[in-house]
Parts: C-alpha cells; sequence; structure tokens
C-alpha cells in the first residue's frame, strides 16, 4: 500500500453509488473487518458516550457512513428517543432510511448549513468513528476538530473513534501475540497493509491532538478499543469532553 493515494470524499460519494459494493466497502473496509461486528463496536462507543443511558439527546455522527455499524446506531437512538443528526455526502446519506428525530444534513464537514448551525452548542454528543484518519491525510485536521467541538454543549461528549495508530501497531507485531498473529495467514491478509501508509497517524499526532484540544479549554483522553473489535490492537479512540 505505499504510496498509494488516500481516499477522499469524492472517492466515497463514487463509492456510495456502487451497487456491487457492501455497506462496509462503501466506507473502505473489506468485510472481513465489519461483518458481524457491529453491534460489538456499537457497544464499545455506548460504554464511552452511555447512549444506552440517558434519552432524549441530541447526537451528531459526522462521516456517519452506511455500513450496518450506522443501521444500530439509528435503531438504538429511535429507542431511546435520541434526535440523531447524520451527516456525510447525498450519495451516502440516500442509502439510509428516514425516520422521526433523524436529520440528514449532506456535505463535507465543515461547512455552513443553517440545519447544522441550529446544532452549534446544543449537541449532547459526537461521534466520529473510523473518519479521522480520511481528514489527516486531506484536510485541515484541526479546524476539522474545533468545527466540531462547537457543536457540543457543555458537558457534552465527542468520540473520535477507531484511529490507526502505527506505532501501536508496531507495538503489537514486535509483540509475542502479534508474532503469533503474523503466522496465521487468513487473519493477517490485509490487516497490517491497511495501516501501512505514507501519510501515518502516530503517537506524536493522537497525543498532540489531546494537547491541542485541552489547551482549548476541554478535557480530552486517550482510550483503548474493547479487546474484542477487528483492529483493537493497533487502533485506539479519543474521547474530548467540552467544559
Amino acid at each position: 500500500m505505499s504510496g498509494a493515494k488516500e481516499l477522499t470524499f469524492d472517492d466515497f460519494k463514487k463509492m456510495a453509488k456502487n451497487p456491487k459494493l457492501s455497506g462496509a466497502e462503501k466506507i473502505g473496509f473489506p468485510d472481513s473487518y465489519r461483518k458481524g461486528k457491529s453491534k460489538l463496536i456499537l457497544e464499545d462507543i455506548c460504554t464511552k458516550l452511555l447512549l444506552t443511558k440517558t434519552k432524549n439527546k441530541i447526537i451528531v455522527d459526522i462521516g456517519c457512513g452506511c455500513d450496518d455499524l450506522t443501521f444500530e446506531l439509528i435503531d438504538l437512538c429511535k429507542k431511546n428517543n435520541h434526535t440523531l443528526v447524520l451527516i456525510d455526502s447525498e450519495e451516502m446519506l440516500k442509502q439510509l432510511p428516514k425516520g422521526k428525530n433523524l436529520v440528514k444534513i449532506s456535505g463535507k464537514f465543515p461547512f455552513k448549513n443553517k440545519v447544522l448551525d441550529s446544532y452549534i452548542g446544543k449537541s449532547d454528543f459526537i461521534l466520529c468513528y473510523s473518519v479521522l484518519f480520511y481528514v489527516f491525510a486531506n484536510d485541515n485536521m484541526y479546524l476539522f476538530l474545533h468545527e466540531a467541538v462547537n457543536l457540543l454543549k457543555a458537558g457534552g461528549s465527542f468520540l473520535i473513534g477507531d484511529i490507526p495508530n502505527i506505532d501501536k501497531r508496531d507495538r503489537f507485531l514486535q509483540s509475542a501475540e502479534g508474532k503469533k498473529f503474523l503466522k496465521n495467514n487468513a487473519q493477517v491478509k490485509g490487516s497490517t497493509a491497511h495501516d501501512n501508509r505514507d501519510q501515518k497517524m502516530d503517537d506524536s499526532i493522537l497525543l498532540a491532538i489531546i494537547s491541542r484540544m485541552r489547551r482549548s479549554g476541554c478535557e480530552a483522553y486517550l482510550i483503548p478499543q474493547n479487546e474484542k473489535l477487528p483492529m483493537a490492537n493497533r487502533r485506539e479512540d479519543i474521547l474530548i469532553v467540552k467544559r
């Protein structure tokens, strides 16, 4: 994968319209990475954002995609009477159902939009899952993060999930557990190459995000994924809480 061009917002728009691709493939993953894992992923998200222990909240999902995880989140929000704001391309949002308290806003975040602006300072939770790497590779990551935090109300939480960390991956692969993992050809196929990029996110980038968010008046934490998740040994999450 070295030297490969990173997927862009326009690439994802094209993939969303391709009927031959699965939901996971439309958001850039092989089916083997996500198939049967959506409930586990959502459980991990809910543990960090307390989505199942609250009701009548406003949740914003930036770069929601259209795989099983998004459908699971839609169902959860319906059960708990949350307002769910889904932000992605029009092509991606068309793959998702309509529903009460379900708001679709098309565009490449951050962008000016009257409906989106109405949630500034009013959102309880923000989710951005498996997205930040592409922002880092193609756009202004810090502008993206600050604009997302602006949507939060005081005390609101922003989970940046599934961040690939090349240093974490290398530490894993150099361990006894990692060496055993490498011997399983079926398990390894594509799984380590996915993070092997020319533009890599590493410890320094993730810790810089923590520092930046703290300096801007938020609390910020680097937290592990549930070990049962498909790439927990080489990906991490960041939780930001607005003061």
